[in-house]
């Protein structure tokens, strides 16, 4: 197996169907699936998560699954944070934040 680290925002480019966790109390476990693309305002709105550190695992054939680096001193609102957006891709977000937010082909 091999592990490698991009960020947040390189994770939403990928044309993936993966389990998100967070690395400090799993409060973040969902499934993504990529790619979508963001509004200037999602960029804004999710300024302080895009740019955090994600591993993810690969075996030869598939990626297992990717955690988000949350544990920093402000690890309650980061986690808060991710998981709001993740949970909002997933479509648990008013249909008009969703296409505020989000860019999907």
């Amino acid at each position: 197996m091999k592990n490698w680290i991009i960020k947040v925002r390189e994770l939403l480019e990928k044309e993936i169907d993966i389990d998100v966790y967070d690395n400090v109390c799993e409060e973040l476990s969902i499934a993504f699936c990529g790619p979508v693309k963001l509004t200037a305002e999602a960029e804004e709105k999710f300024a302080n998560v895009l740019d955090l550190d994600v591993m993810m695992q690969e075996d030869s054939r598939w990626y297992n699954w990717a955690v988000v680096d949350c544990d920093k001193e402000n690890w309650r609102e980061l986690v808060e944070d991710a998981s709001y957006l993740f949970s909002a891709l997933a479509g648990f977000c008013a249909q008009e934040d969703y296409d505020r937010w989000f860019i999907v082909d």
